[in-house]
């Protein structure tokens, strides 16, 4: 049904799951910098416990800001994540102070920053995996035959982090789509992945960034 024009989603192993935790910022931030450093899965529970230093106020069940997680990712980074893995039902996990021999540490200086739907679609065609935040409606928890319908209603003041990993076209429609990588396992849309057209994202993408 969609014609595809670029797909990096091999590039990046299996969709992960973030469980009970509002980590998905952590989750995409993660599977960027694992992009960019060519390497496989990396600890989204040990930029946790740094974006919540770097938030002093942090306390268990919070969410993080954009500003916390690119200060993490940035230093000190991560390490893979087989050596420090993610505890999905503990909201007070990132107070807890990793070892302090998790090497190597893989780091990306984040690039860019409120990028358009078209500078992500450019982006992606360019071979970079993009981060997207959009803002949630009722049809982005149930993708049918792996596309989000398009939906103009949303929940109000709920907000998602994905992966932006390839750019298609709808066979019947002719509509661009992106194909998204999500945090909520493998359950999700295909093996954790899903295309949502061009036209919901136009109403609904917040922010485009890159690390």
């Amino acid at each position: 049904m969609i014609e595809i024009e670029v797909n990096h989603s091999g590039r990046l192993g299996p969709s992960r799951n973030q469980g009970i935790r509002p980590t998905c910022l952590a989750f995409t931030t993660s599977d960027l910098n694992a992009f960019a450093n060519a390497t496989p899965h990396l600890s989204v529970e040990y930029m946790c416990h740094y974006a919540a230093r770097v938030g002093q106020n942090w306390q268990p069940g919070d969410g993080f800001t954009m500003e916390q997680i690119l200060a993490a990712v940035e230093n000190p980074g991560q390490p893979e994540e087989g050596i420090y893995p993610y505890l999905g039902n503990s909201h007070d996990a990132p107070l807890q102070v990793p070892p302090s021999n998790l090497l190597p540490l893989y780091a990306s200086q984040p690039k860019r920053r409120n990028l358009s739907l078209s500078e992500v679609v450019t982006h992606i065609h360019q071979g970079y995996a993009v981060g997207m935040i959009v803002a949630v409606t009722k049809s982005l928890f149930y993708p049918t035959a792996g596309i989000v319908a398009f939906d103009p209603y949303v929940i109000p003041d709920q907000f998602h982090a994905m992966v932006a990993v390839g750019v298609g076209v709808h066979r019947q429609s002719s509509e661009k789509h992106v194909l998204l990588r999500n945090s909520w396992g493998d359950g999700w849309g295909n093996q954790g992945h899903a295309w949502v057209s061009e036209r919901h994202l136009q109403l609904h993408m917040q922010e485009g960034f890159l690390v």
